[in-house]
């Protein structure tokens, strides 16, 4: 629920607190359902609420349309299959910003948490793994994951970086210019490319896949996309730990394993190596 701290309409104030209030340079639909659940809980004396934000969800489920790091295996393992490099499609501070994830399994032990502990009953809580992860620290993983040869970082020749500029609107901030995505390509271009979409009917053939993701690119590659370029996030968990909660895993340590499941989902083929390279 990082979109309630209004990151995609543009630069916000991080890291991103509970208290902060609500943005409303344009409508957010998740106001409305928090008012929704508010006036229900008001009128039903005796009943709480917990409203629980991660920020970009790692797990396994059988569609995989909005897991924004599903389509970067599939990028990984089709770049393993043709023996080339794991390439960087973002600019230099996507490569060097950090982004925040959350474990769906951590997730959901800290919503058990929350609604089990009485002095968390009305309390709104950030849900991130703890684990700032920037993609100098990820692109290596991936290639090394699905056995690349190798991989290059972000593209430093400012002629061939496509910026995209929404002019002067309104920011979450309330002042400043507005955010401009930068990129070298796109995976979602990528994936339109015969010769890529040819690799992943091998793989799936050699492994017995069932999910083509190339067959509706848009669905599949935008959130890759996001991901790449950096969307950055930074959710503050200082009120979760204020109240208690210690949970914390290593997101490499859980993307990794999440990958395991999808193929165990028949969506990704599996892993060239045993584990991940934890950030410790």
């Amino acid at each position: 629920m990082q979109k309630n701290y209004n990151v995609h309409q543009g630069p916000a104030r991080t890291p991103f607190v509970e208290s902060d209030p609500r943005n409303h340079i344009e409508p957010n639909f998740y106001y409305p359902q928090e008012d929704k659940l508010f006036a229900y809980c008001k009128a039903n004396p005796g009943t709480d609420w917990n409203i629980i934000c991660p920020a970009w969800i790692i797990g396994a489920v059988s569609n995989a349309t909005m897991n924004a790091l599903h389509p970067l295996a599939v990028y990984a393992a089709v770049q393993a299959h043709k023996n080339e490099e794991l390439h960087f499609p973002g600019d230099y501070n996507a490569w060097l910003g950090t982004c925040e994830h959350s474990t769906a399994m951590l997730t959901g032990y800290l919503s058990e948490w929350a609604v089990l502990e009485d002095k968390c009953a009305n309390q709104k809580f950030n849900a991130s793994d703890g684990c700032p992860l920037p993609n100098n620290r990820l692109w290596p993983e991936l290639a090394r994951w699905y056995g690349c040869p190798g991989f290059t970082g972000p593209e430093l020749d400012e002629s061939k970086i496509t910026t995209i500029d929404p002019g002067d609107v309104p920011t979450p901030l309330g002042y400043g210019p507005s955010h401009k995505t930068r990129f070298a390509w796109t995976l979602s271009e990528w994936a339109t490319k015969p010769e890529n979409h040819d690799a992943w009917k091998d793989i799936m053939s050699k492994h017995g896949l069932t999910q083509d993701p190339f067959e509706d690119v848009e669905a599949h590659f935008t959130y890759g996309d996001a991901a790449a370029w950096g969307l950055a996030m930074q959710l503050s968990m200082n009120k979760a730990k204020y109240f208690g909660f210690t949970g914390h895993v290593d997101t490499l340590e859980s993307l990794f394993w999440a990958y395991g499941e999808l193929n165990k989902l028949k969506m990704l083929p599996p892993l060239k190596v045993e584990r991940a390279n934890a950030l410790i």
